[in-house]
């Protein structure tokens, strides 16, 4: 099932993986879920907390990026939904793949 659920993310989200943009947004998922899973193990014991934080963690991070692209006084900024779902595609693929496996 979590091999099912990150290959049909990848499968939706290849579409535009050649901008800059949308690349750096699948990076920045998959280094801040890794790096909140580390801080997470850390501070807890909770096992709930340890595997979804995370991820909560790293949809906090997308949606807090666009707000502040389109509250930027950068008028070309705006609030992107496909930028998100790239950062949590980040987070997922970090979930399923690496911390899953320990």
């Amino acid at each position: 099932m979590k091999y099912t659920i990150a290959l049909i993310l990848s499968l939706l989200l290849i579409q535009n993986f050649a901008s800059k943009d949308k690349a750096y947004h699948f990076a920045a998922g998959y280094v801040f879920t890794h790096a909140s899973h580390s801080v997470a193990v850390t501070w807890t014991d909770n096992e709930k907390v340890i595997k979804y934080g995370p991820l909560i963690a790293c949809i906090a991070l997308g949606v807090g990026k666009e707000l502040i692209d389109k509250y930027d006084s950068n008028p070309k900024s705006t609030f992107e939904w496909l930028d998100i779902a790239y950062t949590f595609g980040g987070g997922v693929t970090v979930v399923s793949i690496d911390i899953n496996k320990r």
